[in-house]
């Protein structure tokens, strides 16, 4: 059974590979990490096919634990008050919102996107989206992230993400999404910004 661990804020999270390329998290670790208590009522509130008990090794020995897959995770996070996880909601929200937006729905059309058509319309429309990949965008954004972060650590030349620390590699996430976010918002409204100089006014001081 492989098993990996990603520490959030402090908890380490176990996750265990039950199909290949399918990772799912413990519940348990879940729970302590978003403040949510005890494990038995989310069970009760999560759908049966997110969750699964498996055998989690502990290293002196193994033990059968409660598991959830990508949605039951999503699931449990929207149940926590802790402020990491309403900026994750809203986050989701905004990226519903979007999917709204480029379907041609309006605000008050809302709740045509429960109905099942719509959503196999907007998920097709996305998917031949990114299917058009535009990778001097992809070379763009990485490389105003590489910069940033390395003068951000003194460096007078850009280093490549491999020969980065540890922590500048923590910190290059925020500044490659925050490019990332304005190179779509700079040419879907056509902004005319420069994302490099936005970026690097914003990370380095």
């Amino acid at each position: 059974m492989n098993m990996k661990i990603e520490n959030w804020n402090g908890f380490e999270i176990r996750f265990v590979e039950k199909e290949p390329n399918e990772w799912w998290a413990v519940l348990d670790d879940l729970a302590k990490a978003l403040d949510l208590g005890q494990t038995a009522p989310i069970k009760r509130r999560l759908p049966k096919e997110v969750i699964s008990n498996h055998m989690v090794d502990f290293g002196n020995g193994s033990r059968k634990m409660l598991i959830v897959n990508e949605l039951g995770i999503y699931e449990t996070v929207f149940e926590s008050r802790k402020k990491e996880a309403k900026e994750f909601k809203r986050w989701v929200f905004e990226v519903v919102k979007t999917l709204r937006q480029s379907s041609g729905l309006e605000g008050f059309q809302i709740f045509r996107m429960l109905d099942k058509e719509h959503q196999k319309e907007m998920m097709s429309k996305l998917n031949q989206s990114l299917q058009d990949p535009k990778p001097v965008n992809f070379i763009k954004a990485n490389t105003i992230a590489n910069k940033a972060v390395s003068s951000r650590y003194g460096h007078p030349k850009m280093l490549k993400k491999n020969q980065m620390t540890p922590d500048m590699l923590v910190e290059r996430e925020p500044i490659l999404a925050d490019a990332v976010d304005l190179m779509i918002a700079n040419e879907k409204f056509q902004l005319g910004l420069s994302v490099s100089e936005i970026v690097y006014g914003k990370y380095v001081h």
